[in-house]
Formats: C-alpha cells, sequence, structure tokens
C-alpha cells in the first residue's frame, strides 16, 4: 500500500500568528506544508511575498510543497529553492516553456509536479508525465481556500493512475482542493499519493487530529 501523505496549506492561516501556526502544523503528523505562490493574474488572488516565505521556512519543520500558481514561473522557481523547496510544482495551463522549467526545477535538486486545473483534461498533460515526479489534480478553481471538492475529480484520479501504471511511471498524484476527512479515504483508495489539506487542518483547533484523520489514523 502507498504511504499516505498530507501537505497541509498555510493559505487560511493566522498570519498575524504565523510562528504559533507553523509550530502546530510541525507537531502534526503531516509530511509537507504546502505554500501557494500567487501573482495575482494566473490567478485572481496574491500570496505569498518573498519575506513571508523566509519566514515560513526558517520555522517550518517539514518539506515545503511550493505550487507556482503564476505567469511566468521560471522567474519564482529559483528563490523557492533558496527557501528550502522539496518540491516545486507549475501549471500546466498558460505556459509555453514547461519543458525548459521542468529541466530548472531537476538541475536544481527539487521534485517536479506539474499542476493542471478541473476543466484541463489528465490526456493534455500525459506527454509530460514521464519527466516528472507528481502529477497535481487540482479539485477545486485555483485562487482561494475554502471551496468544496469537485467530484469529477475522482474519475481523473483513476484515469492518471492507470496511465501511470501503464506506463510503468514513478510519478505520485497530488489532490489540492476541498479535501477533508469525508474524501480522504476515498482518494488514497483509488490512487492519490498526497493530499493537499488546508481549511480543513489549520482551521481546526486540534491540527494533530485534523491530520491523522486525514490519514484514517
Amino acid at each position: 500500500m502507498n504511504k499516505k501523505e498530507i501537505s497541509v496549506s498555510i493559505l487560511d492561516c493566522n498570519f498575524d500568528n504565523l510562528e504559533q501556526e507553523i509550530s502546530e502544523i510541525n507537531n502534526t503528523n503531516c509530511e509537507y506544508i504546502h505554500i501557494d505562490v500567487m501573482d495575482g493574474t494566473f490567478v485572481p488572488s496574491s500570496a505569498f511575498d518573498s519575506d513571508t516565505i523566509k519566514k515560513i521556512n526558517l520555522l517550518s519543520k517539514k518539506k515545503l510543497d511550493f505550487h507556482l500558481m503564476v505567469n511566468n514561473p521560471s522567474s519564482y522557481i529559483e528563490n523557492c529553492v533558496k527557501q528550502g523547496a522539496s518540491i516545486i510544482t507549475i501549471h500546466l495551463e498558460e505556459n509555453t516553456n514547461i519543458n525548459k522549467d521542468i529541466k530548472f526545477i531537476k538541475d536544481l535538486g527539487c521534485k517536479v509536479g506539474l499542476a493542471i486545473n478541473p476543466n484541463t483534461s489528465i490526456k493534455e498533460a500525459s506527454k509530460f508525465l514521464k519527466d516528472i515526479d507528481i502529477l497535481l489534480l487540482m479539485s477545486v478553481f485555483p485562487g482561494r481556500g475554502g471551496q468544496k471538492f469537485i467530484n469529477k475529480t475522482y474519475s481523473k484520479i483513476k484515469f492518471a493512475n492507470s496511465l501511470i501504471n501503464q506506463k510503468k511511471l514513478n510519478v505520485k498524484i497530488e489532490i489540492d482542493g476541498g479535501v477533508d476527512n469525508r474524501v480522504s479515504n476515498k482518494l488514497f483508495d483509488i490512487g492519490a499519493n498526497i493530499l493537499v489539506s488546508g481549511s480543513y487542518v489549520v482551521k481546526n483547533k486540534n491540527k494533530y487530529h485534523a491530520v491523522s484523520t486525514l490519514k484514517n489514523q
């Protein structure tokens, strides 16, 4: 059975009390802290500035999982690496330099993720599967936390999983958006490897318990 991994999104954290928030996440059994970098153009929202990312890196005892929701990811990649990135995920949409970005991330020693939005098909991402480590399927439309999980994600996971197995690739499937304990068990059962969960964890008074319930522990 695949290891169940959780990446806690901090988009809905209280940034006036970031030290306490990150400390509580450090004390959970999650594997990653998920950092959404947004430029206000690719998605309407903006997050996070360089100083905040630097602070997160200093406070975190978890691996950092960067998700670049930006129009020009190549200009962000090097800074993510400097700030301790373990995974750097770029979007398929609106990016004409995907192969170049994938190579850049690999050359800098990070795992490469490729994200696709709910209205983008797995087939559009399939030609890049052999070059990436993680396929991130958005289960909400990106840009803000607290959205409801889109159910058609289940069939996309099954299709992605069959493609990965058919091609005998070592690619993990990561799911991002609306993930709570009502959907987590099914997601792991049908082939997801990493679940990104934000508001369900960070708004829970007992973050350790919240992460454990996502892993069904």
